[in-house]
């Protein structure tokens, strides 16, 4: 499977995101979503990719997906933009809400 620059490696590991959804787990998800730990919103964003990859309907954690962007890690920013890329036609409304976080990364003098 070819990489994605800027996205961990982490050997395969991430096989772990794609188990059952259970009951209660967007629940679980939102609360890691607003988490302060960045390894565990950046789990979590994973999940919910993982989840949106195998044709669940994640749409309802749109909000908190998007306020994610928000960062300054670049392994997040990228997971967060593919979920805007997927949800964008669905949701043009609440995709206006990036816009200024888009503006903002675009003016910035550091690339990354």
């Amino acid at each position: 499977m070819p990489s994605i620059p800027g996205l961990k490696n982490d050997g395969g590991s991430d096989s772990r995101f794609f188990t059952t959804q259970k009951k209660g787990e967007l629940h679980e998800l939102r609360m890691e979503l607003h988490s302060t730990d960045r390894n565990t919103k950046v789990d979590a964003v994973k999940k919910v990719i993982a989840s949106m990859t195998v044709g669940k309907d994640v749409s309802t954690l749109f909000t908190d997906v998007l306020n994610c962007v928000q960062t300054g890690n670049i392994e997040l920013k990228k997971l967060v933009y593919l979920y805007l890329i997927n949800y964008a036609k669905s949701q043009p409304e609440l995709t206006l809400l990036a816009v200024n976080t888009f503006v903002k990364d675009a003016s910035d003098p550091n690339p990354l």
